[in-house]
């Protein structure tokens, strides 16, 4: 027994309209669907006033260890399930957003698929795309860095 193309979409519009759910994984069988709607955002906080930075986990792998660092203030865009990263809408439609792009908040950065299900990642805050980490048409992993934003200044 698996799960049906209907039926997985059926569960993420449920996830979508929720109000007290931001995480679900089901398990039908040998298909695992993975889906978040606030794991794309983790922002760089600074150290509180005085007290010393704590020093960074080592790396163990080799991603890891690739991942460039997001500095103070900057919003880091993290992929919300594994899939396929996609910076266009459609082969023949041009990215969604390129380097020094600024955003708004809410609009489209990119598509992660999984079992053919699309995944739109929004920007987080409105600004600029200092970075594109993740490669078009490459595969990505929960959590994995895919864009580095700079707040706008208020």
């Amino acid at each position: 027994m698996s799960l049906t193309h209907k039926e997985a979409r059926r569960i993420l519009e449920i996830l979508d309209h929720t109000t007290h759910l931001d995480f679900l994984e089901v398990r039908v069988g040998d298909t695992t669907l993975t889906a978040s709607k606030s794991g794309a955002i983790q922002r760089s906080l600074a150290p509180a006033q005085g007290a010393a930075p704590a020093k960074p986990a080592q790396p163990t792998s080799v991603a890891a260890a690739s991942e460039p660092e997001v500095a103070e203030g900057q919003v880091a865009v993290r992929a919300t399930m594994m899939g396929t990263f996609y910076r266009k809408p459609s082969p023949d439609q041009p990215s969604f957003v390129e380097e020094n792009a600024t955003v708004e908040t809410g609009a489209p950065l990119c598509l992660v698929e999984a079992m053919k299900l699309f995944n739109t990642l929004a920007s987080p805050v409105k600004g600029r795309v200092v970075r594109i980490v993740a490669q078009d048409l490459q595969m990505v992993q929960r959590d994995q860095l895919l864009m580095i934003i700079e707040p706008e200044a208020r």
